[in-house]
């Protein structure tokens, strides 16, 4: 299965994508000379987080003293 991937020439340093099957070097369009893969920053959304987590921290603190006042 091919995929999209980002390289960068050890030479020129061009950056480049290309849809390949998962290799660790290609050849740059630009000079011809061997590139390397590049590791792509993970494109996700974690839904419901507002990446505050002392908040989140605060909201859970605040549901468990409630359920343990039952006790």
């Amino acid at each position: 299965m091919k995929k999209l991937f980002d390289f960068q020439c050890q030479e020129c340093k061009h950056v480049f994508e290309e849809l390949t099957e998962y290799k660790k070097l290609s050849t740059c369009p630009e000079c011809g000379k061997d590139a390397d893969k590049l590791i792509s920053a993970p494109h996700f959304y974690l839904e419901g987080i507002t990446g505050s987590f002392p908040g989140a921290a605060l909201a859970w603190a605040k549901r468990h003293n409630s359920a343990n006042k039952g006790d």
